[in-house]
């Protein structure tokens, strides 16, 4: 029962990675803001070293019910001597909390057949019910997370691609 915890933390295990490199010696692309913009991409702010937008996502708790949420992504242009590359962030926070709340609601659920099954009899459908659910809210949990990292991968493919469009950019994920 070692996911309870990590599934209740407030914040998830991981930060999604994403870096988009063209290829060397290609120069880093001039005006990135209005690239970014045409791309269709809402701009929260923009910081001296790149832009935190809020993406829109739909996450889907127990595989059923669907949760809208805004993922924070922070994308920076980070260059050197030799060439640039596109690092996109994403601390996946709301996608998360969403889940949370479901592992929340199974514990409501299992309170409430405990009560209506009574102090003793109730006990082990209770537990049944905190297995089963907290099973289902990991699974679908895990989905959740697979689609956003499908989704960031297609985003930072498709910057990289308006940003330098004459050049094949590599994705690679940290």
């Amino acid at each position: 029962m070692i996911w309870f915890p990590e599934m209740a933390r407030k914040q998830p295990a991981r930060t999604v990675t994403i870096t988009v490199r063209p290829p060397r010696g290609v120069a880093p692309p001039r005006d990135a803001d209005a690239t970014l913009r045409a791309a269709g991409l809402t701009v929260a702010t923009a910081t001296a070293d790149g832009w935190v937008l809020s993406l829109p996502h739909r996450t889907r708790v127990y595989g059923l019910v669907p949760r809208e949420v805004d993922e924070q992504i922070s994308l920076r242009i980070a260059s050197n001597d030799e060439s640039s590359e596109l690092v996109l962030s994403c601390h996946p926070t709301e996608t998360h909390n969403a889940h949370a709340v479901g592992l929340a609601g199974v514990f409501v659920a299992a309170a409430a057949v405990w009560f209506a099954g009574g102090l003793v009899a109730g006990l082990l459908p209770a537990v049944t019910t905190v297995i089963a659910g907290a099973l289902l809210v990991d699974v679908t949990r895990q989905w959740a997370f697979d689609a956003l990292d499908r989704r960031l991968r297609q985003l930072a493919g498709d910057v990289g691609r308006a940003l330098w469009p004459d050049q094949p950019p590599q994705i690679t994920v940290a």
